[in-house]
């Protein structure tokens, strides 16, 4: 019987993580193992997995000796995982009853990546159950297509996935850890290289309760300088794109457009940075991806509305 592996990185998450981990106890489908990695969480979210490790055989917990960061929790849950196929949930969302069934279902009968839908809840609780922009109720979506509609989650999220641990392990597939952002989607892109897929099948059941981060933790990766780590991720799944689409490159300078926008946009929420620094930082920025008047306008424009 297929067994499937789910890994949850934790930090800080004692406020919603009850939720997660029990809405993964209930799945229908029951031969799974839920590995918990805790990535020295300043909260009481360690206490949290551990209780959870000795009153459930199929739950692992597993405390990082110093923090590293997503990326490598979540490489640390890989080695663990013993399961047939694995999937990755954010420790603030949690998943319908049978999010793991349905994903499994379609796996094995399409042999490719499935892709379910979600619900998207914002930090009033508001929600809605977001569309995809295909005819039917569900359909194969080439990888090209997938990359024309990466906003939609296709290809950056993990959580609305399945993957294969035969492809994972047999290459070597893993997160980067020097990536600060955009790290879901180059292990997602690294996944459809190496498995050597065309397409993806995606279904619209709502089977995932995505809540959005709050702007502070945006607002801290943006001011960072980490739209940089998005952007060679964008560039990744491009070079994968232009394979079976050639309107690849019109849509990477989309995408790249979108980023710079909402490094501006972040860059001038954060109010620790005065004027002259935001200036500084967008001369650095524009100078390997685009024009730097353009920089400067769109970022009087933004303070021009949020200062």
């Amino acid at each position: 019987m297929d067994k499937i592996s789910i890994v949850v990185a934790v930090y800080n998450a004692e406020k919603t993580l009850k939720k997660c981990v029990d809405s993964l106890i209930g799945q229908t489908l029951k031969n799974t193992e839920i590995i918990l990695v805790n990535d020295c969480s300043k909260d009481n979210s360690s206490s949290i997995c551990k209780q959870y490790e000795s009153e459930y055989s199929n739950v692992i917990a597993i405390d990082n000796p110093y923090n590293v960061g997503v990326s490598a929790t979540r490489n640390n849950g890989i080695e663990k995982a013993k399961g047939d196929y694995i999937c990755f949930v954010d420790s603030d969302d949690y998943v319908e009853p049978d999010y793991l069934e349905q994903l499994l279902n379609n796996f094995k009968k399409y042999n490719t990546v499935p892709i379910c839908g979600f619900i998207y809840h914002d930090e009033v609780n508001h929600c809605k159950p977001v569309k995809y922009s295909w005819s039917g109720g569900e359909e194969k979506v080439s990888l090209g297509d997938a990359f024309k509609l990466n906003a939609e989650l296709y290809l950056t999220a993990l959580w609305n996935k399945l993957f294969d641990m035969q492809i994972i392990e047999k290459f070597n597939v893993r997160f980067d850890e020097n990536l600060s952002m955009g790290e879901d989607l180059r292990f997602s892109v690294e996944y459809f290289e190496k498995s050597d897929t065309e397409f993806v099948y995606a279904f619209s059941a709502h089977l995932y309760h995505y809540t959005k981060l709050s702007e502070n933790t945006l607002m801290s990766d943006f001011a960072r300088g980490n739209a940089e780590d998005g952007i060679k991720s964008l560039k990744m799944i491009y070079d994968l794109a232009v394979k079976y689409n050639s309107d690849a490159e019109l849509e990477y300078n989309k995408a790249v457009k979108n980023l710079k926008d909402n490094y501006i946009y972040f860059l001038v929420r954060d109010k620790k940075y005065s004027w002259k620094q935001q200036l500084k930082k967008i001369r650095g920025f524009s100078e390997k991806y685009t024009l730097l008047t353009f920089f400067v306008d769109k970022l009087k424009a933004v303070r021009e509305k949020f200062v």
